[in-house]
This record gives C-alpha cells, sequence and structure tokens, in this order.
C-alpha cells in the first residue's frame, strides 16, 4: 500500500447524458482512480436547466457490475448494484463514490487496487424505459464507465510521492551536473551502506551465540566437579570389624601411649568409632564394665564420612 499511496483528490465530476463526448469511445469513459480519490456521478436537471443539462431529461438507472463481459454485453447479471437512479427533472441527482478498500458501512463499496470496475446504463433514456437490464445507452451511444483503480494511462501503477518523514538512504550528489557514473558510484556507496547494516546483524547475532556457548561450558563444569566430588566421597574404604577391634593387649600408637593396650585388665566391652574415616587405623576404646552377659558382642555400623571428626559413634 505505501508503494501505492498517493494523495487523494477530488475527481472531475461525471455527468451522465448524452451532451458528455467522452461517452463516445466505444471503450466508454476511461478514469484512473486511486484508493482514497473520490468521485460524483451527476445526472443534471433539465429545469432549471445548466450548462451541463440535456435539452430533453434523460431518465437512467446507474450499475457497477464487476466483469468485463457484463460491460461488454450492456447486461445486468445477476443481482443488480444499482448506484443511481435519474428520474428527477427538477434537481441534481448525485451519488458520490470514494475509493476504499475497506469500509466502515455495511452496504458501503469496497475497491481493490489494480483491478477494474464498470458502471453502465442499461436503459434508453426515456421514463418508459428506465428498468431495462440490457442494451439500452450502453449499447447505442456508449454510456459506460471504466474505472482502473491503482492504475495509470500506460499500465503501470503511479510512483510513490517522497515521505518527508523517513529518512531516505540515498546520498545526494554534491555537484549539479553529476555524470552517469556518478549515479552508478552512489548505488554502489548505497549497496555498501545495506551490507553494512547486514554484517552488524551477523555480528551481533555471533556474540549472542558465543556468550551463550559460554554459560553452556562453565555450567558443564560446575556440574562435572560436583559429579566428581561426590563420587570420591563414596569410595573410601569401608570399616570392618578386624580394623577396628585389635587383638587383646595390643598397642594403640599415641591413642594408648607407648605401655600397651593400657586397659585395666578389663575384658573389651564398648567400643567407641569415630565417624569420619581416615587411612590411619582405628584404636579401640576399652571401659570396664561388668562381665555377667558373657561374651561381648561388637556390632560395627559402616557410615561415610562425617564433619566434624570429634563425633562418636558408640557399639
Amino acid at each position: 500500500m505505501e508503494s501505492l499511496a498517493v494523495d487523494a483528490t477530488n475527481m472531475e465530476p461525471v455527468y451522465w447524458n448524452s451532451l458528455n463526448r467522452r461517452f463516445g469511445d466505444e471503450r466508454g469513459y476511461i478514469l484512473y482512480p486511486q484508493i482514497g480519490d473520490r468521485l460524483d456521478l451527476v445526472c443534471a436537471a433539465t429545469s432549471p436547466s445548466g450548462p451541463n443539462s440535456p435539452p430533453e431529461y434523460e431518465y437512467y438507472k446507474l450499475y457497477l457490475v464487476s466483469s468485463r463481459e457484463q460491460a461488454d454485453r450492456c447486461e445486468v447479471m445477476g443481482t443488480p448494484n444499482l448506484l443511481l437512479t435519474c428520474d428527477k427533472p427538477n434537481s441534481d441527482m448525485r451519488f458520490t463514490i470514494k475509493f476504499q478498500e475497506y469500509s466502515p458501512n455495511l452496504w458501503g463499496h469496497e475497491f481493490k487496487n489494480l483491478r477494474d470496475y464498470y458502471i453502465i446504463a442499461t436503459s434508453d433514456g426515456t421514463k418508459e424505459g428506465i428498468d431495462s437490464m440490457r442494451g439500452g445507452v450502453c449499447v447505442t451511444r456508449g454510456m459506460k464507465l471504466v474505472l482502473k483503480v491503482g492504475q495509470t494511462a500506460y499500465g503501470l501503477p503511479p510512483k510513490p510521492k517522497p515521505d518527508p518523514g523517513r529518512p531516505s538512504n540515498r546520498i545526494p550528489d554534491t555537484e549539479s551536473g553529476s555524470k552517469a557514473g556518478d549515479g552508478s558510484e552512489a548505488g554502489e556507496r548505497e549497496d555498501g551502506g545495506a551490507v553494512s547494516v547486514s554484517n552488524i546483524a551477523l555480528i551481533t547475532s555471533g556474540a549472542g551465540g558465543a556468550f551463550i556457548l559460554l554459560i553452556a561450558i562453565v555450567i558443564a563444569v560446575v556440574c562435572y566437579r560436583r559429579r566428581k566430588a561426590k563420587h570420591s566421597e563414596s569410595h573410601h574404604p569401608a570399616l570392618t570389624l578386624s580394623s577396628l577391634t585389635p587383638k587383646r593387649g595390643s598397642s594403640c600408637g599415641a591413642a594408648t601411649g607407648v605401655g600397651g593396650g593400657n586397659n585395666n585388665g578389663s575384658e573389651p566391652s564398648d567400643i567407641i568409632i569415630p565417624l569420619r574415616t581416615s587411612d590411619s587405623a582405628y584404636c579401640p576404646h576399652y571401659e570396664k564394665v561388668s562381665g555377667d552377659y558373657g561374651h561381648p558382642v561388637y556390632i560395627v555400623q559402616e557410615m561415610p564420612p562425617q564433619s566434624p571428626a570429634n563425633i562418636y559413634y558408640k557399639v
């Protein structure tokens, strides 16, 4: 629509009678309205008479038809689309057409660009023949109107007018008498400007993709390290009864001193096991308790490393 945008104008009115010489062409009266234009169809009165009034009043019904076949045959087929009835000799009869693609009125007329529309009169000009739907002055006098919407006499759409509010990408020539070569250089400058815009778009999209890829790599590294840490924690050596309960009288290193088990001759009853594992051997701790329950039974619970290390579990 922007490429076909032109200023709306009020077209010269069409006086529908036998005095209008524009109807003499066998192709009809051809007009080239644009979207937004207005056109008046006028049946001039004879009393009082005007400069465009015929000697005797002519009675017509003007129909809008959408096919060239109906216009060429001068016949109204299907449901008639009546625009204007000229049957009042004492007053001008006028119908205004506004060429618009969409009409706010339910019964308004709508026109599309680059399409042809036709207005014909099939009566013979007399009051008795006003209701005729075929032939009439359309055949005898060529009284039909051809509307080529959005077109020109050369068959091409009109050139769009420059919009003052829109910036132009064309670089104006500094010299008034520029040659054809200067015009080609200006075209090359325009192409360079278009390419630079596309390069900016490519650079922006590439930077965005690289940023997303960097975030994905960081997330992958963090997940890998966390998984590796969990895996190493779950593979500590298991605690066994043999490693926790040494033979009676054995030494306990730094925990028991150099002089042996330091158990004061009591039977092993309880073992205090630190929940935090380490590579060094565990030293059992003996407490003096009653031996009325027979041989002690040792229960070892294997648990993952815990923190802090000063928490003990009694079995």
